[in-house]
């Protein structure tokens, strides 16, 4: 069996970049992430992590290209059909963390693989990926609340 998934680039664009891809479900997160790396034509030499996520795309764990330490699994020590399925449908992947290139990548479908093709394959490709990473805003807490001034947090 495969799955069919789409990669969508966050990005600050009124243009949508993304791409739909097909791979064995039983291929690890490396593969994955390989097959990232092609359809957005990035190299190699950044590291980068999936994240499982809840249904709002909070990020929850972390599954690094490479285990650092025991608090982390590693791309490949993790299969595709482990964490995704009808219950977890998506992921986040983040690349070049100097950069922070933001993927959501969510499962289409699960489907029979096609006699004669070879997995895992480009499907569907929407939009040119920007020379540079778009920016992250990052907010906080205090960042919502409303600009109190400066002398009342002395209190």
């Amino acid at each position: 069996m495969i799955y069919r998934l789409r990669i969508i680039l966050d990005n600050d664009t009124k243009e949508d970049i993304l791409r739909d891809v097909e791979i064995d479900k039983n291929s690890n997160l490396t593969d994955l992430h390989e097959l990232i790396l092609l359809s957005f034509n990035f190299s190699a030499d950044q590291m980068a992590s999936f994240y499982t996520v809840d249904e709002d795309w909070i990020q929850l764990n972390e599954i690094s290209l490479m285990n650092f330490d025991e608090s982390t699994d590693s791309m490949d020590s993790v299969l595709i059909a482990n964490i995704l399925n009808n219950q977890y449908t998506k992921l986040l992947y983040i690349y070049d963390f100097m950069n922070m290139w933001t993927f959501y990548v969510e499962l289409i479908e699960e489907a029979k693989e096609i006699n004669n093709i070879i997995y895992p394959r480009i499907i569907l490709s929407i939009g040119d990926v920007p020379k540079k990473a778009p920016e992250k805003k990052f907010t906080s807490e205090d960042d919502e609340d409303e600009d109190l001034g400066e002398d009342e947090y002395l209190y």
